[in-house]
């Protein structure tokens, strides 16, 4: 059994009262009560996190058949010392009910309190029982009393718990065949919906409030969810929890499954297809940062795809086709390391696709390997890693320990190499000022990337390019595109027929080469503003204090070439990034004769396109001189675009760039020789991490 001492969140916080307090809230953890003495324990379903609430419950015996009130916020269940039902309020005590009539002498194991009607429901498997029904509504003329609302022999079912939906008022149980039952409270009548694929004693059983049904198995503590209003409801494995061959369980069904500022779990990064968010069963682990992960540090999120700390795997080999590849892990402590590869490019992650199957790890380095098949299809796909205690899991689902981490890899026909810039896994961040020829603001957030890219090689000729990144950031009233120049590479030469070109997960059905131009201009994002999504109270993307959370905006082109280019005369490593403004939006003063597009900012001292307006150049702050190759800097070197070696953290809206990290004026104005890590020094609360 998985059960660690502890507390579980302010929603449990209590201190021992002479009279019962009810919870304070309608808790998101469900509630489960094991062994001979009860001991109460939290689950957190989305992962199978457990904890101990208490294991003195003023009680010698069992506590079974409990139900969370969603009237009064108290725990109901039948008591087996007192005989009779029983409470338990925020300090986990049982509290004994007086004066319960109409009952017969024997103890329950199944019961729930109805959600539309404050009652509690009990229900025995035999003629002289069945399910009963006891108002807790003190206003009720029948409070207390219980009422058989249909016996045992027209009711016979093999189930150990039952839970009623939030919203249609009926109950749900699976027995121990996996057949699912839908039962009526107010005639006793049920319904077979089918079987659900899975057996066993499921001594605990749930609802959330949009309707998902959990159920969890006695003998190995698998919690299955269960969408019960499909045509044919199938128990999917959602999470590994606590073990007991005594089990019974509650929650409050109108409560959602995780709190929407939980930010207890780790989520995978990959694309929903493979199972990411909570809604798609996604892998997920509960954070421990005192246990085991992958790497130098493991974070939690309250929402997918918003961490950075997958750091844990690198690659020595690239992935070859009928070839053995290489891959290092660092873990924090012993475990066992799964992972899987979608070889066929399906979007998910199949069952004869697990590359590495319960490898033991140690706390430090490790080594695996990973064979590629013959048959995988070449092109980037995703690899999935998880680090566990538990040996056995599958792609997706929750696991109470460890961590997740998922990577983009490049798959490759054999004698193809990947030169990647700055890394396989590593970014380089890029930052803009959009105010260019002006200095504006100068807080360096109008567009903040993350940024790398690959070329791809063979018998020393690029054969391919492949530019992605992610837009991390977002401060600009004005509406900019982004865009990446193949400096000497003709743009007849790309294979448009054979681009790969995706934004924000969606493949784009447009060719993202400029047209009308001789070199190859990639405009990966036209307009910026058509990609981001703001939630409410958020004037801009990711450079607000309160808008942080919000999920990044990815976007790949790969680029095949017709005719591959001898690799000494190739464009390679950063290639040229740059903004541009946005067609059809106003852009400021400077541009004054429509023509927004020959407007670009390109880092210090690149000289910009073919495009460009060059009109625009020593207008303004810009001290621009062609002739020495100078462009994009200001009268002491400061620059309109910045490229950091790291995933760096961008000044907050409105703060000048040189508050925020003093130290870069000298860098910029020796040219680097002063201050060159000036990026790792920001001024306290005024940058947002990423």
């Amino acid at each position: 059994m998985r059960i660690s001492i502890g507390l579980m969140g302010l929603i449990f916080l209590s201190t021992f009262n002479a009279i019962a307090e009810p919870f304070a809230t309608c808790p998101s953890k469900a509630f489960l009560i094991q062994q001979s003495k009860a001991n109460l324990f939290g689950v957190n379903l989305a992962t199978g996190n457990s904890q101990t609430l208490s294991s003195q419950m003023n009680t010698s015996g069992k506590v079974n058949a409990i139900g969370f009130s969603v009237h009064d916020r108290f725990l109901y269940g039948f008591g087996y010392e007192a005989n009779t039902l029983v409470k338990i309020g925020r300090d986990y005590q049982v509290l004994p009910i007086d004066g319960i009539t109409g009952l017969p002498n024997i103890s329950f194991y199944v019961g729930d309190v109805a959600v539309s009607d404050n009652a509690y429901y009990a229900y025995r498997r035999g003629a002289s029982y069945g399910l009963y029904r006891i108002s807790l509504d003190s206003e009720d003329p029948t409070y207390k009393q219980a009422t058989q609302i249909i016996n045992g022999a027209a009711l016979d079912l093999r189930i150990y718990d039952f839970a009623f939906h939030p919203l249609t008022g009926l109950l749900y149980s699976v027995d121990s065949n996996g057949d699912l039952h839908q039962l009526d409270p107010t005639t006793g009548s049920s319904q077979l919906l089918g079987n659900v694929g899975q057996s066993g004693t499921f001594g605990a059983v749930y609802f959330d409030a949009s309707g998902k049904f959990y159920i969890s198995r006695n003998s190995d503590g698998y919690v299955f969810r269960i969408n019960v209003s499909e045509s044919s409801p199938t128990a999917e494995l959602f999470a590994y929890g606590p073990s007991s061959s005594s089990n019974d369980g509650a929650r409050c069904a109108t409560a959602p499954l995780v709190d929407d500022d939980d930010t207890s779990i780790d989520y995978g990064d990959a694309p929903s297809s493979y199972g990411t968010s909570l809604d798609d069963n996604g892998a997920r682990h509960a954070l421990d940062l005192n246990g085991l992960y992958l790497g130098t540090a493991v974070s939690g999120e309250a929402i997918p795809n918003v961490d950075d700390d997958d750091d844990g795997v690198a690659f020595v080999t690239g992935f070859e086709t009928g070839l053995e590849t290489i891959v290092i892990t660092s873990a924090s402590a012993e475990g066992f390391l799964n992972a899987w590869v979608d070889w066929d490019h399906s979007g998910t992650f199949d069952e004869n696709e697990q590359a590495i199957e319960a490898a033991p790890v140690i706390a430090g380095t490790n080594i695996s390997t990973i064979n590629v098949p013959i048959s995988a299809v070449v092109g980037q796909t995703w690899v999935r890693f998880r680090v566990s205690a538990e040996s056995e899991m599958s792609a997706t689902g929750g696991v109470d320990n460890g961590e997740v981490e998922d990577y983009l890899i490049d798959v490759t026909s054999n004698g193809v190499s990947v030169q990647a810039y700055p890394g396989g896994v590593d970014w380089v961040t890029l930052a803009y000022e959009d105010f260019w020829p002006q200095k504006g603001d100068f807080d360096f957030n109008d567009l903040v990337l993350n940024y790398r890219t690959k070329t791809y090689v063979k018998e020393d000729q690029v054969i391919s390019y492949q530019v992605e990144g992610e837009i991390t950031g977002v401060g600009a009233s004005y509406h900019n595109g982004f865009a990446v120049r193949l400096q000497g590479v003709d743009a007849s030469n790309i294979d448009t027929d054979k681009i790969h070109y995706e934004v924000a997960n969606q493949l784009q059905n447009t060719n993202p080469v400029e047209t009308g131009r001789d070199e190859a201009i990639i405009m990966i994002v036209p307009d910026v503003w058509d990609h981001v999504v703001l939630p409410a109270g958020c004037e801009y993307f990711r450079v607000q204090t309160n808008c942080r959370d919000i999920n990044k905006v990815y976007f790949r082109v790969r680029l095949p070439l017709i005719t591959p280019i001898a690799q000494a005369n190739a464009p390679s490593g950063l290639l040229d990034p740059f903004i541009f403004a946005a067609a059809g939006h106003y852009h400021g003063p400077h541009i004054s004769n429509g023509n927004t597009r020959g407007w670009e900012v390109h880092l210090k001292n690149q000289a910009p396109t073919e495009a460009f307006d060059d009109s625009l150049l020593t207008t303004g702050d810009d001290y621009s001189d062609p002739d020495k190759s100078l462009y994009y800097q200001t009268d002491n070197g400061l620059p309109w675009a910045l490229k950091i070696g790291d995933a760096w953290a961008h000044p907050i809206e409105k703060v000048d760039l040189l508050n925020a990290y003093p130290s870069f004026e000298a860098f910029s104005q020796t040219n680097g020789l002063q201050n060159p890590t000036w990026f790792n020094n920001p001024t306290a609360q005024k940058t947002i991490e990423q």
